[in-house]
């Protein structure tokens, strides 16, 4: 038996060889390249679906306010809950400072002043802005005491008290929170506004915001978005409590819907969305559910996920010191 011998390639064979292993780096290169692109698109698309304005206080400290949702309704279309698409989270950092705040309120109360409504179904189709940390307990507001609520009435339409004050009401309902409102405002919408404002509301924190806007005030606004809607939290020892929030109407956008035919409901529900976030509700990709950020016609009320959610944040611990 003759012993094999190793036949050296020749040096075509070699050039063809390394043509190839060339073209399979390329493919190799190009493949990553691809992956790397599919992954920015889903980040940005992710951005795109939830909208925020958060400000999370971390033991005394500013540390960050985001805007939790950007409603989108095309405009004259026929009446529906949501637009196209929502854009967020877009976060505004801050410099870390001590925070101003007030004293203890005096309207405390030792036990939560109202129950979320009985729920005729439990589900699990709900997401929270935020939880405690270490826990999946949501951050939520102080149900021992009321939440202030002023409105900056500057580009509201016709009919927009009564929609935000049924709005205002389905979310006392459904959380057992208790809403007072204050009255009217000049205080303009600000992604940085100050928790606590002792010259203009005196020593408390600042009720919740409700204003009615534009795209030129407020450029969130800009391309059909029709409102923003979130809280800001305090952080320390015993957890995390929103203390005060925004909501960020576009009158002239939820005026063209509130003239139409049944656009007194889809207005009422584009404010409770919005209502939702302020509370401390996040989106939801489920349809039947009033947080899913896409359109879905004819959905003006929560579905049983949104409720479920919302009995939730409205049990949460009481914060006498804050």
């Amino acid at each position: 038996m003759r012993e094999a011998r190793a036949v050296e390639p020749s040096a075509e064979q070699r050039a063809a060889k390394g043509r190839r292993e060339e073209l399979e780096r390329e493919v190799e290169e190009g493949r990553l390249r691809a992956a790397r692109s599919d992954r920015l698109a889903a980040r940005i698309r992710r951005r795109r679906r939830v909208v925020p304005l958060v400000l999370l206080v971390v033991l005394g400290l500013v540390a960050f306010v985001a805007w939790p949702t950007e409603r989108r309704s095309r405009v004259p279309a026929s009446p529906s809950l949501h637009g196209a698409f929502d854009r967020g989270p877009e976060r505004f950092e801050y410099e870390e400072k001590l925070l101003e705040r007030p004293p203890p309120s005096r309207e405390q109360s030792p036990a939560p002043l109202g129950q979320p409504a009985p729920l005729a179904r439990t589900s699990d189709v709900f997401g929270f802005m935020f939880v405690q940390p270490g826990s999946t307990r949501p951050v939520a507001y102080d149900p021992c005491r009321p939440i202030h609520i002023v409105v900056n009435g500057r580009t509201a339409p016709p009919g927009a008290d009564q929609a935000l004050r049924d709005a205002v009401e389905a979310v006392h309902r459904a959380t057992g929170l208790v809403f007072v409102f204050d009255g009217p405002t000049d205080e303009a919408p600000d992604l940085q506004r100050p928790a606590y404002q002792p010259d203009r509301y005196g020593g408390r924190w600042a009720p919740v915001l409700v204003a009615w806007s534009d795209e030129t005030e407020s450029p969130m606004l800009a391309g059909g978005v029709t409102g923003s809607g979130g809280s800001m939290a305090l952080s320390g020892e015993a957890g995390r409590v929103y203390v005060t929030g925004s909501v960020i109407l576009d009158g002239p956008q939820l005026g063209e819907m509130l003239r139409r035919r049944g656009g007194q409901a889809a207005g009422r529900a584009v404010i409770m969305h919005e209502l939702g976030h302020l509370v401390g509700l996040n989106h939801v990709s489920d349809p039947s559910q009033l947080m899913n950020p896409e359109e879905v016609r004819g959905r003006v009320s929560f579905g049983d996920g949104d409720r479920a959610g919302l009995a939730q944040l409205g049990t949460g611990d009481c914060f006498p010191t804050v």
